[in-house]
């Protein structure tokens, strides 16, 4: 190259692990001549660059959280449920059961799907599922106009690992894939995944099965009721041991049409079932109930549960930028049940004030639903975008429930008692939503409607039918800012509805308890609750900070109630009585301290207000968690892992549940450049019981239930990986409901921030 400069010119070159060079030459304008120069290495060699930092195990943006599990150590001892105590915004009790934000009214999907077997039977499944068979959890508490307006405090997404989607012509007999084997004092586990490419088409499956127990589960309830003749009290005492099997597969097929289009395919199923046989000791005295007396009985209870569902998603881009898209996509869902119960009394001399008979109950169930979507993305240019679509949802649910009064050995039909019931919902939907992303800030402008037809007819009792259709307006906002290019803010509001289940409507009464009823109500409306929550996230190599606070009220409650009614009968039953207030405060921190140490806290601090006119009932109250780990790189290339989660007092409208501890401690070393991996678990090691304590109080009854579960447990895991790649084959993206995996713009400023 020719220099038309004249004079000095200086060249002054620094290459890692070589001293520094330099020359000074002084060359006419015109010439060519080059100038030679030698790299001596330096006597400091360079041995190697040591980064600390982290993978974000948590990901959160103005409209979601997703926590990432693969990223967690635990994810190899630990169950889905046992996960999710360390989920930001999620609470799981010592009970299992599962809340968001404080409120069990959310909806399950799984890869982005609603799933009902899931839904219905969401702890009792969480606690079989291994957390290294889930990929991520995301939690939605502030979706936009593109998702069902279902589920009032959001959504809870469950991605598995073994999502594929067709990727185009880059891989050629790809594959890879584990097995696992898990044993404990609660059970043993077992599972495999395998996933690949050829070509233009990939695939995913995986499977496994999974033998929960629990032995020696006690349970005390007290119950104290004022009647007619004074003050009566109620204690039964039972132990109760549990068996829960459960198995699921899933498999998933995408083909790379050309490069605009692709076709994907998705099948899976999944069921268990649960038993429990126990003897309880049952006292009463006062009031109707005399000097008192005392009997044991018998009872056995068997639930099978079953879920199948498939679906398919034709996807085209519109543009040769990949930035307007076309998705039409069809799922098909199918959720039987059946729940069996016998009641059985021995010696029942001196009973007085109570009528005892043996009873056998059969519940059969049935959920069944066809659901089409069209989805439609246009960019509009400068970092805006125009969302649109439609949907229709046709769901049939079905319950056929039948009491039997045993007589002589043989099960007579109580007609009176039993029910089969019908339930019919067909919802139409369209939505429209608006994006705005600039460099400093981002905007999401979205209004869906749905129309609700449903019906519910009764097979042996025609006069009950009745039929009702009701249109819901569902606006949703959002708007962000980047303060830094490591931290933003985010001010959301979002209106979500949700509409009642077939267990909440379904007005077959359970008669199995001689002291109680339980049922549902047919005339229950749809909920409607109101959310607006501000967020901010930091994000550094060795720091992560979210933070969010949020507010929730629902003027339309479905209350769980209790009462007593005139024939001194426990009532348990469901309506809209309700307004509730919850003001939700959640922190995550994951500090990298050393290279060798990461910190972890997760907690978080609400106060809710319930109110109930018609039933003069008031309660509120301050509730808090936290979840506290450590995860430690220990000597010979073992991976330690130590938790504690604490709960306070946490309230309802009626009463409260009583706090908790756990404690968590588990090892993982890999072997044969990381083909074999082996895990240890120990949980709550100190203490070999949970004690666990429901009060709930009305105008004439308190009742205080006391809860002993056998929660000290011993796991070991082996693991083998396969395969002739460590490719992450690309995630199968179905858009059925509206998944909220939207892809972000290069110029987004939630874009290379790990947030």
């Amino acid at each position: 190259m020719k220099n038309n400069i004249k004079g000095r010119q200086a060249l002054a070159i620094t290459l890692l692990s070589f001293s520094p060079l330099a020359a000074l030459a002084q060359t006419p304008a015109n010439s060519a001549d080059s100038l030679k120069l030698q790299a001596i290495q330096d006597s400091l060699d360079l041995q190697g660059v040591e980064v600390v930092a982290q993978k974000p195990v948590v990901k959160m943006t103005t409209d979601k959280m997703t926590y990432n599990v693969q990223q967690d150590a635990d994810a190899k001892t630990m169950t889905l449920l046992d996960m999710l105590r360390k989920v930001p915004m999620v609470n799981v009790d010592g009970q299992d059961n599962v809340t968001v934000k404080g409120s069990s009214n959310f909806k399950v999907y799984v890869d982005g799907k609603p799933n009902q077997m899931f839904q219905n039977n969401f702890s009792q499944v969480a606690k079989s599922v291994p957390a290294s068979m889930v990929q991520s959890i995301d939690v939605i508490t502030s979706p936009g106009a593109k998702y069902d307006a279902e589920g009032t405090t959001g959504v809870l997404d469950i991605k598995m690992v073994r999502q594929s989607g067709a990727q185009g012509n880059d891989c050629d007999n790809c594959y890879n894939g584990n097995v696992e084997l898990t044993a404990s004092n609660h059970g043993e586990r077992a599972n495999v995944y395998v996933g690949g490419q050829q070509g233009k088409l990939t695939y995913s499956a995986m499977g496994f099965f999974a033998w929960q127990t629990m032995d020696n589960m006690k349970v005390t309830n007290t119950r104290i009721q004022q009647t007619t003749l004074g003050e009566s009290h109620e204690t039964n005492e039972m132990e109760m041991d549990e068996d829960h099997p459960f198995s699921m597969g899933n498999i998933t097929l995408g083909y790379a049409l050309d490069s605009l289009s692709t076709l994907n395919v998705n099948a899976g199923i999944s069921g268990g079932n649960t038993h429990h046989d126990y003897d309880p000791r049952n006292s009463f005295a006062g009031g109707p109930y005399g000097n008192g007396f005392s009997y044991t009985n018998h009872a056995s209870e068997r639930n099978k549960y079953l879920g199948v569902n498939a679906s398919t998603d034709y996807q085209r881009w519109l543009n040769a930028d990949h930035t307007s898209q076309l998705t039409l996509s069809y799922l098909y869902d199918y959720n039987p049940a059946v729940n069996r119960s016998r009641t059985t009394y021995g010696d029942i001399t001196g009973v007085t004030g109570l009528t005892l008979t043996d009873l056998y109950s059969d519940s059969h169930t049935w959920g069944t639903s066809h659901t089409g979507q069209a989805d439609l993305t246009l960019d509009l240019g400068k970092g805006q975008t125009l969302e649109t679509g439609a949907k229709f949802i046709s769901r049939r649910n079905k319950s056929d429930s039948r009491l039997y009064d045993t007589v002589n050995g043989e099960d007579v039909l109580n007609a009176d008692g039993s029910m089969h019931y019908r339930n019919l919902q067909s919802i139409v939907a369209g939505y429209a939503q608006y994006k705005l992303t600039q460099e400093k800030y981002n905007a999401r402008l979205g209004l869906r409607y749905e129309h609700t037809f449903e019906s519910v007819k009764y097979a042996e009792h025609s006069e009950r039918n009745f039929h009702k259709d009701y249109g819901n307006l569902v606006p949703s906002g959002s708007v962000g800012y980047n303060i830094t290019p490591t931290s933003n803010i985010g001010l959301t509001y979002t209106m979500r509805i949700s509409r009642p289940g077939i267990s909440q409507l379904n007005p077959y009464t359970d008669r199995t308890i001689p002291t109680s009823l339980s049922y549902g109500n047919p005339s229950l409306a749809v909920m409607k609750s109101h959310n607006v929550s501000l967020s901010y996230n930091f994000f550094t190599p060795k720091l992560m900070l979210n933070a969010s606070l949020s507010h929730d009220y629902v003027g339309n409650e479905i209350e769980s109630y209790q009462f007593v009614d005139a024939d001194n009968k426990y009532n348990s039953t469901y309506a809209n009585n309700g307004k509730s207030r919850n003001t939700y405060v959640d922190a995550f921190v994951r500090w990298v301290a050393t290279k060798t140490s990461t910190l972890m806290l997760n907690g978080n601090v609400s106060y809710g207000d319930w109110k109930a006119k018609e039933l003069g009932y008031h309660n509120w109250g301050w509730s808090g968690s936290a979840y506290v780990g450590l995860e430690q790189q220990l000597p010979w290339k073992v991976k330690g892992s130590l938790g504690l989660f604490a709960q306070t007092r946490n309230y309802n409208l009626m009463g409260y549940n009583s706090g908790m501890q756990f404690f968590n401690v588990s090892l993982t070393r890999t072997f044969l450049k990381d083909r074999l991996e082996l895990s240890a678990r120990y949980a709550n090691p100190l203490r070999s019981h949970l004690i666990i304590n429901r009060y709930n109080a009305g105008k004439d009854f308190s009742n205080l239930t006391h809860v002993s579960i056998p929660l000290q447990m011993v796991a070991l895991s082996v693991k083998w990986n396969f395969g002739n790649t460590k490719k992450q084959f690309g995630k199968y993206n179905s858009k059925i409901n509206n998944d909220f995996n939207d892809s972000q713009k290069k110029d987004s400023p939630a874009s290379g921030m790990g947030l």
